[in-house]
């Protein structure tokens, strides 16, 4: 028997930015409630091991921890998510939850378009659309958790974003950007990013959009 299940999310921006002479296009979807079904089967399909061989198996492991980590939250209604595309194809996931004044980024993570692959600018594309979400809700501040057993250094990657350490907590380096920096970043990152927003837009079954 064959179920038929429709995916649908909102297409909020279209973007490109020009890295190293080389432009790449990301478009920007929302997703809903009914991506649910969609998410589940991106789970299955983005294996890290097989799409990053170039990268140690710790790196790899830890990378395909946090796009699971990230897919999990994405399905429940407390999270508002971005799924990013670069030609149809799924490049990055971001997750946030709205508390108080404040927003809570709970997840950024890239995913391989290719094997060995990835689009470039897919995580600042993603936080230029979360801190344009930021101004929108007039949120005070946009809070975060930061891992520190990761490949990269991602705590200098998010001071640079205008985030600062606030302390520790559970293993975790909790930072934090107010308004004034969402402004300024934002600012900055328009300023590399030609971002388009799409006004009206109507729910697409994302799964027409892989090829």
């Amino acid at each position: 028997m064959c179920m038929e299940v429709n995916f649908k999310a909102k297409h909020i921006a279209t973007t490109k930015n020009i890295y190293k002479n080389f432009s790449t296009r990301i478009d920007i979807y929302e997703l809903s409630k009914r991506d649910k079904p969609f998410l589940e089967k991106l789970k299955k399909q983005v294996n890290f091991s097989e799409m990053m061989p170039d990268l140690c198996e710790y790196s790899r492991k830890r990378w395909q921890k946090v796009f699971d980590y990230g897919i999990e939250n994405a399905k429940t209604s407390d999270y508002t998510s971005f799924l990013a595309f670069n030609n149809n194809k799924p490049c990055g996931i971001l997750t946030y939850l709205k508390n108080g004044s404040s927003i809570i980024l709970d997840c950024i993570c890239d995913i391989p378009i290719s094997k060995g692959k990835r689009a470039n600018y897919t995580g600042s594309t993603l936080f230029c659309q979360l801190f344009k979400r930021s101004e929108e809700l007039k949120a005070k501040s946009v809070e975060l958790s930061a891992i520190t057993d990761g490949e990269f250094d991602v705590i200098s990657k998010y001071k640079a974003k205008g985030f600062k350490e606030t302390g520790m907590q559970d293993g975790y380096v909790k930072m934090s950007c107010n308004k004034f920096r969402i402004k300024e970043q934002l600012s900055e990152l328009l300023s590399k990013i030609s971002y388009k927003s799409i006004d009206n837009s109507k729910e697409i079954n994302l799964d027409d959009l892989i090829i």
